[in-house]
């Protein structure tokens, strides 16, 4: 693949995940532009298509993708719009987890920014689990999280800890490598 051949295609894929959440939530389009946690949820569906969970992950190959949310986060409700859709012929399921203590296996992990204090906590809570761990909060990814949120020129973007994702049994495709920027732990 040439240079040239190989920008197109970066350029297609950030294209899509642009548009997408218009897609995804049509009627926040009716009367402005989707929100911050309406992009952020659209996000958590996709990383779902770049992610390769070990078989272990699933009982059977009917099982739902599990989207748990841990903390109190504005994305709850935009979550909400994402639940019930299907990815790689797998519902996606997203449920509220009201504290570690009723933690269950998960396939994706968003930390809610109230527990900002208690990532060591959380991340230990499932480091033994292929869970893709995600949150809103300034440094999650060098923390140990997998795939953090952040800000940049008024754009909603993402670090990922690739040797985090390695650790938890996750295979992330090159193409969302490319569209995060690489962070490592501290």
């Amino acid at each position: 693949m040439t240079g040239r051949q190989y920008r197109i295609i970066r350029q297609m894929v950030a294209l899509v995940l642009f548009l997408l959440p218009g897609f995804l939530f049509p009627a926040a389009l009716a009367g402005s532009v989707p929100g911050e946690t309406e992009v952020k949820a659209a996000f958590l569906l996709n990383f779902i298509k770049f992610v390769e969970w070990p078989d272990s992950a699933f009982g059977s190959p009917e099982d739902p993708y599990l989207i748990s949310v841990v903390g109190n986060d504005s994305i709850e409700e935009a979550l909400k719009g994402i639940s019930g859709k299907t990815v790689s012929g797998r519902r996606v399921v997203v449920r509220k987890v009201p504290g570690l203590s009723s933690l269950e296996r998960c396939h994706i992990l968003f930390v809610g920014e109230s527990e900002r204090g208690k990532v060591d906590q959380v991340l230990g809570a499932v480091k033994k689990w292929p869970v893709l761990t995600v949150a809103d909060i300034e440094g999650f990814a060098r923390r140990g999280g997998t795939i953090g949120f952040i800000r940049e020129e008024n754009r909603v973007r993402f670090e990922i800890n690739d040797e985090s994702a390695e650790k938890a049994g996750l295979k992330l495709n090159a193409k969302l490598l490319y569209l995060g920027k690489i962070v490592r732990s501290r």
